[in-house]
């Protein structure tokens, strides 16, 4: 049995719904859905570039593996905001790279279950 390819998410702006792109081509678009073993990617030379000319693209996902289930109470909401770097707990502001799992929510918001801060923001 081979192990389901990795998936990127990220919020189409322009539609209102999840993007799910795979191998680069935009396979899927749901309303909600959630991802197991995810890493935050938000590229950073990709961010200045979008600020500096005022042009959108998409620079921010989350890639992980689809998976079920409902979001349980400890989620913790989590976001990406082309102002400042990296995805961001909404709670304490703290950069985060990684979560075991995801939700993605029909209002645009995303949590988190186990965020792992980034290393250049631990003390």
């Amino acid at each position: 049995m081979t192990e389901p390819s990795p998936v990127h998410v990220y919020w189409n702006r322009t539609v209102k719904v999840w993007s799910i792109r795979r191998d680069g081509i935009v396979v899927d678009r749901r309303p909600s859905l959630a991802l197991a073993g995810c890493a935050l990617h938000a590229g950073e030379s990709a961010r200045l570039r979008c600020e500096r000319t005022g042009q959108r693209d998409v620079h921010a996902w989350i890639k992980g593996t689809l998976a079920d289930g409902a979001k349980p109470a400890d989620a913790v909401r989590i976001g990406y905001r082309p102002a400042e770097p990296g995805f961001r707990r909404r709670d304490t502001n703290e950069v985060v790279t990684a979560a075991r799992h995801v939700w993605f929510e029909p209002d645009g918001t995303a949590w988190a279950l186990a965020p792992i801060p980034s290393p250049e923001t631990c003390q």
